[in-house]
């Protein structure tokens, strides 16, 4: 019992992270002739592909021309359908229209990459008079859990206050100036500095 909710908890914060920073990339279909426009985009996990029926008599069918794979299937449609499929994980995904693709190459992909983290230390500060070292930080994945570390030794001083919209803060009291910090992201992100002293 105790995985199964460890489980449903980590899927939850997933979600929660693909959310907090989706995107939707849209793809005409048909405008202009037998082909999806553009036709290969480059998304990242957790951001949404819409397709627009420019034309009739068309689908976007996952899979290759005469073998589709089943991830989705928007069946032929009319002019002004939309369909949306939202990616989860990291590929290349293939797709093609059923009535177009093997004859008329109407084909077209979806790049799904990882989200990039960019982590960055804005003030690391120690003040000499209350024993108190104050740290703020941004990152660009919103939902990150960051933690700071005594670069020199390792000691985990403690977690980071998530403000929103990216915004950390921290102040660690009664210790004495560690010189250096790295602040690390449950994500994977890793930044040092320098602290200065006031």
């Amino acid at each position: 019992m105790k995985l199964k909710f460890t489980f449903i908890v980590c899927c939850a914060a997933f979600i929660s992270l693909l959310s907090s920073n989706a995107a939707t990339v849209q793809v005409q279909v048909g405008a202009g002739g037998l082909k999806f426009t553009p036709q290969n985009v480059t998304i990242q996990v957790g951001d949404t592909v819409e397709w627009i029926w420019a034309a009739s008599g068309h689908s976007t069918t996952s899979g290759i021309p005469g073998q589709p794979d089943g991830i989705w299937d928007s069946g032929v449609q009319n002019l002004g359908f939309v369909f949306s499929h939202t990616f989860t994980g990291t590929e290349t995904f293939t797709y093609f229209c059923s009535p177009h693709g093997s004859c008329c190459g109407m084909i077209g992909s979806v790049t799904v990459e990882a989200p990039v983290e960019t982590l960055q230390i804005t003030r690391a500060q120690y003040s000499t008079a209350r024993s108190q070292l104050t740290v703020q930080a941004t990152d660009s994945i919103e939902t990150a859990n960051l933690t700071v570390s005594v670069t020199n030794t390792g000691e985990i001083l403690g977690p980071m206050m998530n403000n929103g919209g990216g915004s950390y803060s921290a102040k660690f009291s009664d210790i004495s100036n560690p010189q250096k910090i790295t602040v690390t992201s449950d994500l994977g992100g890793s930044v040092k500095a320098r602290v200065k002293i006031r």
